[in-house]
């Protein structure tokens, strides 16, 4: 007999803020709006009632929304829930340490998912594009993308963010090979980054799968990249415009198939979470994660 498979997601986050102040931003409900869900009503105690919902959670509700309890906890340390998924009981917990420098490490693990994906993209990369933004508030930043579960176009996807930075610095930090390989792996490079800033140069994220080819190069306002596929090869647009509190960064991916939405809402999911590592690294100086993309997740 087969048993049904689960995945065991497992993070680590370097977060440059004080263990209270990460604490906290794990428990208020106007915090958690921010970063985990759209709304929340959370009793902050052993025992205590959790219900949480809206259209920004790793995955939609089944229902108006999610009501769990805390079940462990101690102050300022850890606390962790039950959360049941398609009639699995998984568990999300929370365990906080003091780093260097007044940072926190944040460990946070979600066990006994039964699905990999959902209607945000992949678990994973929509738990990252969460930390992502726990750890922006939590260093008192503005937060960014959330998951999104929207419908997707079936030929195109388009994203955007601001960051608080020069266009001068952003565009060095999408075309340095020392930042890349610091951001587009969120901060455990797979291999080291590749970038010969010109039309027709090779470009490596540092990981395997990625973009392999600059297609335009326009300093400080675009950067097109080549990203092959199995079906072909996508175009991948940033497009890079000064704003009065930074600049906003505009991707356009093009190239899918008539039937590639699911390709669509993969890569939808994939590239929030590197904007947010971008986001983060720019104005941080750190994208924060500390284990390789692919030991973050485990199959049962």
């Amino acid at each position: 007999m087969a048993w049904p498979m689960a995945f065991d997601y497992d993070f680590r986050i370097r977060i440059q803020a004080p263990r209270p102040t990460v604490f906290e931003r794990l428990l208020r409900i106007e915090h958690l709006a921010r970063w985990f869900c759209g709304w929340a009503r959370i009793e902050p105690r052993v025992g205590g009632s959790f219900k949480f919902g809206g259209e920004t959670c790793i995955l939609l509700p089944e229902g108006r929304g999610w009501e769990t309890t805390i079940d462990e906890g101690e102050t300022l340390r850890r606390f962790a829930f039950a959360w049941s998924i398609r009639g699995a009981s998984t568990r999300v917990s929370y365990e906080l340490e003091d780093a260097e420098g007044s940072a926190t490490i944040l460990r946070a693990r979600h066990t006994g998912v039964p699905i990999r994906d959902s209607t945000c993209g992949s678990i994973q990369d929509a738990w990252r594009t969460c930390l992502g933004n726990l750890k922006a508030i939590s260093e008192g930043r503005s937060d960014g993308p959330r998951p999104d579960h929207s419908p997707v176009p079936s030929k195109e996807l388009r994203l955007a963010l601001l960051i608080e930075a020069s266009q001068e610095r952003v565009f060095g930090a999408l075309t340095d090979p020392a930042q890349v390989g610091r951001w587009a792996t969120g901060g455990v490079p797979e291999s080291n980054a590749i970038v010969e800033p010109r039309a027709g140069g090779v470009f490596s994220m540092g990981w395997a799968g990625g973009p392999d080819r600059i297609l335009e190069f326009d300093p400080t306002r675009r950067l097109a990249l080549r990203w092959p596929t199995k079906t072909g090869g996508l175009r991948v647009t940033l497009d890079l415009e000064p704003k009065a509190s930074g600049t906003a960064v505009y991707l356009v991916s093009t190239g899918y198939g008539e039937h590639e939405a699911a390709a669509v809402l993969r890569d939808r999911g994939r590239w929030s979470e590197l904007l947010m590592n971008l986001r983060n690294f720019v104005e941080g100086g750190d994208a924060g994660f500390m284990d390789p993309y692919g030991a973050q997740v485990h199959e049962r």
